[in-house]
């Protein structure tokens, strides 16, 4: 052996002594294989803490970004990890080569080889995942699906291959007799399968996309998509809270994606104030020449009023005449006043209507669009909006409608 220590000088300096042996013998494989261990793992340190550094300064020179990501993600470090088990093989073939023992120790190195290059290949794939969501195309189409899927396959293939390793059989031949063992698997690897196919749906029909508003209300998510991985997607709500949901289920179950809206050219307004039914009027003359003044509703009095004679003449009973209301005015100036707010899109459908009339009066309702999508500054636009019409109201002599206790109270 190239590698020769006595065993008993050493404990007889530590005042020990081994008479047996096979004990002896056994302690001075011992030591050996620590010693070439130690001598694998300095080496080891040295070089790559030297070969770090110089990397580390040539990745910081450069201009790209992909090579950063592979230093952040320790692609470099983890390669040198091989060194090791391969350093500790060659060591063993050269002093242990007619060892009885060498076959089943080389095993435990191919195994060790084999886990490092997994960590590489890992280390890897997330640097090539983080490049990839680097560029705009990543929000329409992440890969990180795939990329799990390919961790899944690498990280299978290699307890296959150990296996067999030890075991002493073709990676084949153990495939072959895992297929008896498919319904297990099935329903151990039920939740990838199902994330994999569901997130391949999702990415090919673009139902989700990282960045998207969504609404589920069985998962309690109302918010944007953060991350579309194997398992599940994150939801960050608008209370900050992150929600997780599986991600077959945005595919068997239903959710409300809000991306149309944010793709069109507005976000919809659609809200109704209540009349009280009993303040509907026809208009007095003296109710006219007062709305009159309205520059909003000079010009549609001023047209309407000869029609309505024009219609009326030789009619002298209320119920035959066709007048104006104090409710049909007040949409009309409801709807110019929805045309002169340059915060709407007057290029999408856009008016004042009547719903059913109910218990609670007739509802009012305003539909338009925003041209401001943004959060804040819509609800902003649709505040102001209602403001104004709630004010303006009482001149229509109108009333909105509240429940007789509140006006009680407010009287």
């Amino acid at each position: 052996m190239l590698l020769k220590i006595d065993i008993n000088k050493w404990f007889s300096w530590l005042n020990l002594g081994i008479k047996d042996p096979s004990t002896a013998s056994a302690v001075e494989v011992l030591l050996q294989i620590a010693v070439i261990c130690l001598i694998a793992f300095l080496f080891t340190f040295f070089l790559r803490k030297g070969i770090t550094r110089v990397i580390g300064g040539m990745v910081r020179r450069t201009k790209t970004k992909w090579d950063d990501i592979f230093f952040e993600e320790r692609v470099f470090q983890k390669i040198f990890n091989l060194i090791p088990p391969i350093f500790i093989d060659f060591a063993f073939k050269i002093v242990y080569g007619k060892w009885q023992h060498i076959e089943l120790f080389h095993r435990f190195i191919v195994a060790w080889i084999l886990v490092v290059a997994g960590f590489v290949i890992v280390a890897v794939l997330d640097a090539i995942n983080r490049i990839y969501d680097s560029y705009p195309i990543a929000k329409d189409r992440p890969i990180k699906v795939f990329v799990q899927v390919i961790k899944i396959f690498v990280i299978s293939a290699i307890i296959i291959t150990i296996v067999s390793e030890f075991i002493g059989e073709s990676p084949r031949n153990l495939l072959v007799g895992l297929g008896a063992f498919a319904a297990v698997l099935m329903l151990i690897f039920k939740d990838a399968i199902l994330g994999f196919v569901a997130g391949v749906q999702l990415l090919a029909n673009q139902m989700v996309r990282i960045g998207d508003w969504i609404v589920m209300p069985s998962n309690n998510a109302n918010g944007t998509v953060l991350e579309i991985n194997l398992y599940t997607v994150k939801v960050q709500n608008w209370d900050m809270t992150i929600t997780t949901i599986p991600t077959y289920q945005l595919v068997s179950a239903s959710f409300t994606n809000w991306r149309g809206m944010e793709e069109a050219a507005g976000r919809r307004i659609m809200r109704y104030i209540n009349i009280d039914m009993l303040s509907v009027h026809f208009l007095s003359d003296e109710e006219i020449d007062t709305l009159r003044k309205s520059n909003v509703l000079k010009g549609y009095i001023e047209d309407m009023l000869p029609k309505l004679n024009e219609q009326n003449k030789g009619k002298s009973d209320v119920l035959d005449e066709r007048r104006l209301t104090n409710l049909g005015i007040f949409r009309q100036y409801a709807v110019r006043k929805l045309e002169a707010n340059p915060d709407l899109n007057m290029g999408m459908t856009y008016m004042v209507r009547q719903l059913q009339p109910t218990a609670t009066g007739i509802p009012l309702e305003v539909y338009c669009f925003s041209r401001k999508q943004e959060w804040v500054a819509y609800e902003k636009v649709q505040a102001d909006i209602f403001d104004h019409l709630l004010a303006v109201i009482p001149y229509f002599n109108l009333r909105i409608y509240q429940y007789p206790e509140i006006i009680k109270t407010t009287n």
